[in-house]
Parts: structure tokens; C-alpha cells; sequence
């Protein structure tokens, strides 16, 4: 086949109901306009899809088809030989039925112009792998492992983040049963505040992140108002243990194992340039689990469609089997606004839409005016047929194609395409596809066994350990981290701080801060402090290390009243661990701190210390004496220096003046006052020597005068400033 567009069928004389011998091909550009599907049960919308499905690939278009009722799988099933030993796995009956089926796909076929070898060319276009997210059916899908840090480009708009963040918290939110209204529902807006910070920080929200994020906020307040207000911790607490709750589940844990959702990937070429078609069957998950699903993946492709440039072609395709529930006209599912932003915007983006429901009147027929091509198939009932019909006249400004709704019939359909000069009916041609109708759990885990090499998604590389969620602390209690040890296991420690001051007879200390850890191991406050504590070194920090962490269980008694007991614990055995052998000087009446050497205490003693009263007392009358003998001895210096000087003059007189004879009791009285002069410098030395002699004692302490004394600190002089747990890893 040669064609330019997508062979559908053939179109019919609406007049006549005879089918045109020329083939109805439809351009597939102008699936960017998106398209809706609409029929009752039996109509044959699924086989429409589905052929719609098999040309888009043939021309090399990626599709990814979300599918909630199990039908979609049958796309696998296009059997390249058309040989009864393909259909045998397939149908009931046996070897006879398979001969019937393949005899019967064979004949269809024929009557369109197609073969075998057409089939076969269609299986050779394309890749196909079915995802079932939450089982292992098909290839599990990892919905809930992270949203990690966008490397595919969407962290480059915060717009784009926002709106995914808030959308799968809808979806996670969905999953407790919570209120998801991003405006109102506070539940939503912590939970939005934290994954945001999470992603701020560059680091991936994963569940356990996310459920210690909630429990202890990394952020103090939202909006204007402080977190205890806006959402108390008591009220908040069952909050985090309903996420922690779906973090345990057994059931959830199938959303967060399997392949990560990487649409990037899903609509990319598969190696050889051929087409990917990615089936996510949700067929098996209940309407919360849909909901979440599909909320997530439609957000992916919004994020994906908005990184792609501008294109007037086709370059990819959505596909929603069943719409209903996840489009109404009034209520607003969170998987509404992804998918009405995706009507709007992707066509620009060269990203079509198709939706088929068989509910037309539960769905927002504003979101359904961006759709241009409308296939409308047998209605069931009058109010659908009504709906339709003022619908397409509105869309088509004419009555003429709702006069034409009631030419329909199993397989026939009315087309409205905007890019076409009028509606049109339809035949639509035989699938290539053996439509086995919905498939089980059994039938998708033997379709994974036949996929063939590369179908499937790489598996993901081995990731590190995964962290354990951090436990919760009960209130009043907070935890902080103390990466010391570089362990992966993280063990609760009780963190004391205080200040103690000790006393030894008059020798005492000023305040003297400390701290300490007991690890949290015992069955009680005073058995955990019966043990010698942890010297505390090192910052605490609010968040855990970026490395796994895997933490020890809390003890039971550590719970609203346990800060209570911890204190009482404190009081009794804190100044018995701080108990200490210390030094005390009997000189200046100090004493050293605990672990102070003989040394230490001796440099400190020589800068801090004051002499005691009566040693004072005894340094100033020892300074006014040689005061007082300094002044004495300058006066005898002056009295001696005085006499000599008059002695002098005498002799000088005998010599040369008129005075006959030397006076000897002038040299008498020099030689007098110069013995007096020597006694008093002889006192002012000694003066000196004892006054020297007494600083010393204060100045240059001797360690050896040091006395060692053990020291209990009394209860009141041990102050608790603060008490915290730790986590030590």
C-alpha cells in the first residue's frame, strides 16, 4: 500500500448505502486537531481505534494508548503469517477453532485488499510493549518511586513543575481517599510545599522523602501563616501516618517497582526508526488507582509535549479508550485539567488527541470543541442521540451532519472532520489485529513472553539501597542528624545539653557549659542514662545525609510524656555522670575544670586568679612599708649628700681661707648619716624580697600546692538547657 494518509475504510452513499470502490483515507495531520470516538457497546469504535492505531504506525507516528478496559493488548496480536498455529494460543476451541479464525481474519482482510504481507509489515514498523502499572502482568510501570529532579528539561520552567507536582499529588492524594483540591485541601497544599522543596534541593521526592517531609516541614511557614497553625502537628500526624500507611502497603508497593514512566522514551523511534506503540492497560486497578495513573501520565505528556519545537505534522499520538470518569462536564477529577491543557496546546506541538467514551453526555463538551474530527457511531440512547446532534450543529454550523446520525450501524460511522468540506459516512475496513476482545492477567503475561528482544524497557540500573522512611517522633520531640560515623544505619540518641557549676568547700567554678549523647537502647529514661554518655562533637543538621540511611526503632516510652520522664531522669542521675576529680588551690581558693591538667590549671590560676583577703591585705601593708622605707631612704640620701658637702667646704676653707684648722666632728656626723643611709636600703631590699616573695604565691603558682578533691555537682547547680534526639550515623 502506497497511500499518503490512513486507509479507515471506504466511504458510503448516504443516499444508497452503497460503499464507495475507492479507499477512505484520512490525513493524518489533521489528527493534530485532536479527535473523539464516540458509540455505543458493539458499535465498533474499539476496532476503529484500533485500525486508526495500525496506520499511524505504518506511517511511522509513536502512540501511546491508555486503556481502560483490556482492549488495546489486542494490537499484539497481529499475526504476520496469518497461520492457524499463530491464532491457536489465542482462541477457544482448539485446533479447529484456530483453522475457523485464521480462515475467517484471512477472508476479512481479502475484502479490504490487504494479506498477510501487509500484516507482516505492520509488525515489522513497530515496537509494542503493554505496561500494567501495579501488577506484573505486562512490564510494570514505576509510578510512585519518585518525582525525581527534572533532567528531562522541566525543571527549566517552574510552571511546568508546579503543574506536575500538582497534579500527582492529586492522583497520591486520590490514593488516601483525601480531598485533592489544590486551593482548598490543606493536605494538598503541604504536601505540593514539600515535594517542592525536595526538588528545590535537587533531590528526588521519593515516598519515604515525602513522609518525612510532612511529618517535620523543611520549611516554617505557608502563606503568612506558621506551619503549627496552618496545619498542627497533632492534626498533621495522622495525615503522615496515612502516607506512611501507603508506603507500607503491600498493594502500593507494585507502583513503585518496574520501568520509571519515561514518555521521552515511549514516543521516541525505536532503534531501526521504528514506531513505539505503548499500551498502559489499566484494566485491572480500581477507580482511585485509575485515577492516579492516568493523572501522572497525562501530566508526563503534557510536560513532554510542551518541551517539543512547533510542528504542523503529526508527530505523536494520545489515545484514550474509555474517557469516561476521567472528563466530566462539572466535577474536576485531577486528571481533568492535564487533559484539557493537552486539547488546548498540543496541536501546536504536533501532538494529536483521541478520545472514544460511549457515554456521550458525561463528558465536557467545552474541553470536546477543540476536537476535529468526530467519528460517531450507534447510539443506545435518545438523550445521546440529542446530545450528539446539537453538538455536531454546533461544530459543523449546519444540521446536515446531524441528519445524518441515524444512517449508523455496527462498523459505520458519521464523520465531521474540519478539514473536510462536509460529514461523511464511514465504513471502517477489517483490523489487521486478531481482536480477541479484553485481555486477562494471564493473557497480557503470555504476550510479555512473546515480546520480542529490545520490546521492552531497559531495566532501570541498580539503584543504591533504598532509604527507610524516617520513623516518626512522637511531639513534643525533634530530630536532628549527626553524620559522624558515615554509617548507613542511623541509631536515636537523647542530645542533653547543660551547664553545672562545682563547688569544694570555698573553692568553687563559674558556670562550666556541656553535652553529651545516650543512645536510646534501654527500656527506660533512667536506664538509657544509667550508661556513660557519648562525647558530643560536630553540627547537628535538620535533614538527613543525601546517602540510604536504614534506622533503628525508637523505644516505646519515648512518646508525649516521655520529654516529662527524661527530665525526671535527668535530675536524679545528671550530677552523678558529672561527678569529677578536680584540683583545688588553697592560695587563691579556685578549682580546675574537669579535665583541666595540673598545668592548665596553673597557667589559668596565674591570669585569673585574686589573692584571698587576708594574703591581700597582707601585699598592701608589705607595699605601704616599702613605700614608706623608699621615701625614708631618699631622705638619708639627701641628709648624707647635704653633710658631705659641708664637710667639703670646711676643708676647702682650712686649705685656702682664713680658717686655721679642719673641723673633725663634721666628718663625723657625714660618716653617721652615711651608716643610717645603708640600714634604710638595707630595709628596702628586704621589703622587696618579701613583697616579691608574696605575689609569687599568686602570680607563679606551684602545681604541686594543688590539692585534689572529688567533686559531686549538687542538683542545684545543674542546669538542663536544652534535650533533643539525634540521629547518629
Amino acid at each position: 500500500m502506497t497511500e499518503s494518509g490512513l486507509f479507515l475504510g471506504r466511504a458510503l452513499d448516504p443516499a444508497t448505502g452503497q460503499a464507495s470502490a475507492d479507499r477512505f483515507l484520512l490525513d493524518a495531520d489533521d489528527l493534530t486537531t485532536h479527535g473523539l470516538i464516540v458509540g455505543m457497546t458493539g458499535s465498533g469504535k474499539t476496532a476503529l481505534g484500533i485500525v486508526l492505531i495500525e496506520e499511524l504506525l505504518r506511517k511511522g507516528v509513536p502512540v501511546l494508548a491508555i486503556d481502560p478496559k483490556g482492549d488495546m493488548g489486542n494490537l499484539l496480536l497481529a499475526f504476520p503469517s496469518l497461520a492457524p498455529s499463530e491464532f491457536a494460543p489465542w482462541v477457544e476451541g482448539g485446533a479447529a477453532g484456530a483453522d475457523a479464525e485464521a480462515a475467517r481474519w484471512r477472508e476479512g482482510l481479502a475484502g479490504w485488499g490487504l494479506s498477510a504481507a501487509d500484516v507482516a509489515a505492520v509488525t515489522a514498523s513497530r515496537e509494542a510493549t503493554v505496561y500494567t502499572p501495579g501488577s506484573s502482568a505486562g512490564v510494570p510501570l514505576d509510578l510512585l518511586g519518585s518525582i525525581a529532579p527534572a533532567a528531562s528539561g522541566a525543571a527549566a520552567d517552574p510552571e511546568e513543575t508546579r503543574e506536575l507536582v500538582s497534579s500527582w499529588v492529586s492522583g497520591l492524594l486520590g490514593l488516601l481517599g483525601v480531598d485533592a483540591d489544590p486551593v482548598r485541601s490543606r493536605e494538598h497544599i503541604l504536601l505540593s510545599r514539600c515535594v517542592e522543596a525536595l526538588l528545590s534541593d535537587g533531590k528526588p521526592a521519593t515516598l519515604e522523602a515525602i513522609v518525612g517531609a510532612c511529618a517535620q516541614p523543611p520549611f516554617a511557614t505557608v502563606g503568612a501563616l506558621p506551619v503549627e497553625t496552618f496545619f498542627p502537628a497533632k492534626e498533621r500526624q495522622g495525615f503522615v501516618l496515612a502516607l506512611n500507611n501507603l508506603l507500607a502497603s503491600p498493594t502500593t508497593e507494585a507502583f513503585r517497582t518496574g520501568a520509571p514512566l519515561d514518555v521521552d522514551r515511549m514516543l521516541a523511534p525505536a532503534p531501526g526508526g521504528r514506531a513505539r506503540l505503548s499500551v498502559v492497560s489499566i484494566a485491572h486497578l480500581g477507580d482511585a488507582e485509575r485515577l492516579f495513573v492516568v493523572t501522572t501520565l497525562l501530566s508526563q505528556v503534557r510536560a513532554w509535549v510542551r518541551r517539543q519545537p512547533g510542528s504542523s505534522s503529526l508527530r505523536a499520538l494520545l489515545y484514550v479508550d474509555e474517557i469516561f470518569g476521567f472528563f466530566p462536564p462539572s466535577a474536576e477529577p485531577p486528571t481533568k485539567k492535564p487533559l484539557l491543557s493537552l486539547l488546548k496546546q498540543a496541536r501546536a506541538f504536533g501532538t494529536g488527541v483521541v478520545l472514544a467514551t460511549q457515554n456521550p453526555v458525561d463528558l465536557d463538551y467545552k474541553g470536546l470543541a477543540n476536537c476535529g474530527a468526530w467519528w460517531v457511531g450507534t447510539l443506545q440512547t435518545e438523550r445521546d442521540r440529542d446530545r450528539l446532534s446539537q453538538g455536531l450543529a454546533d461544530a459543523s454550523g449546519s444540521g446536515e451532519a446531524a441528519a445524518l446520525l441515524s444512517k449508523t450501524k455496527k462498523r459505520v460511522f458519521l464523520l465531521h472532520d474540519v478539514h473536510r468540506k462536509g460529514p461523511a459516512l464511514v465504513e471502517t475496513r477489517w483490523a489487521m489485529s486478531y481482536l480477541r476482545g479484553p485481555m486477562t492477567r494471564e493473557e497480557l503475561t503470555r504476550l510479555k513472553a512473546l515480546a520480542p528482544p529490545g520490546a521492552a524497557p531497559a531495566a532501570p540500573p541498580a539503584a543504591a539501597p533504598a532509604a527507610e522512611p524516617v520513623p516518626l517522633v512522637p511531639k513534643p520531640w525533634t530530630a536532628r542528624w549527626l553524620d559522624r560515623r558515615g554509617a548507613e544505619i542511623a541509631t536515636a540518641h537523647l542530645l542533653v545539653r547543660w551547664a553545672v557549676r562545682y563547688r569544694s568547700g570555698k573553692a568553687s567554678t563559674g558556670e562550666i557549659p556541656g553535652s553529651g549523647l545516650w543512645q536510646l537502647e534501654a527500656e527506660s529514661a533512667a536506664a538509657v542514662l544509667e550508661a556513660d554518655p557519648v562525647p558530643f562533637e560536630g553540627e547537628t543538621s535538620q535533614e538527613p545525609p543525601a546517602r540510604p540511611l536504614r534506622y533503628e526503632p525508637l523505644p516505646a516510652w519515648l512518646g508525649p510524656q516521655g520529654v516529662k520522664e527524661v527530665e525526671r531522669a535527668l535530675k536524679q542521675r545528671l550530677p552523678d555522670k558529672l561527678a569529677a576529680t578536680l584540683y583545688s588551690d588553697p592560695v587563691t581558693g579556685l578549682l580546675s575544670r574537669p579535665g583541666e591538667t595540673r598545668e592548665a590549671f596553673a597557667d589559668r590560676v596565674s591570669v585569673e586568679a585574686r589573692p584571698p583577703a587576708a594574703l591581700e591585705e597582707r601585699i598592701q601593708r608589705k607595699r605601704r612599708e616599702l613605700t614608706e622605707a623608699e621615701q625614708a631612704e631618699k631622705g638619708r640620701q639627701l641628709e648624707t649628700y647635704a653633710s658631705a658637702a659641708g664637710a667639703a667646704f670646711d676643708v676647702l676653707g682650712g686649705l685656702f681661707g682664713k680658717r686655721k684648722s679642719l673641723k673633725v666632728g663634721k666628718v663625723g656626723s657625714v660618716l653617721s648619716k652615711r651608716r643610717m643611709e645603708s640600714a634604710a636600703e638595707t630595709r628596702v631590699e628586704r621589703l622587696r624580697s618579701e613583697l616579691a616573695e608574696m605575689e609569687a604565691k599568686v602570680a607563679l603558682p606551684d602545681p604541686q600546692r594543688f590539692e585534689e578533691v572529688d567533686v559531686v555537682p549538687a542538683a542545684s547547680h545543674v542546669d538542663v538547657l536544652s534535650v533533643g534526639l539525634v540521629w547518629l550515623c
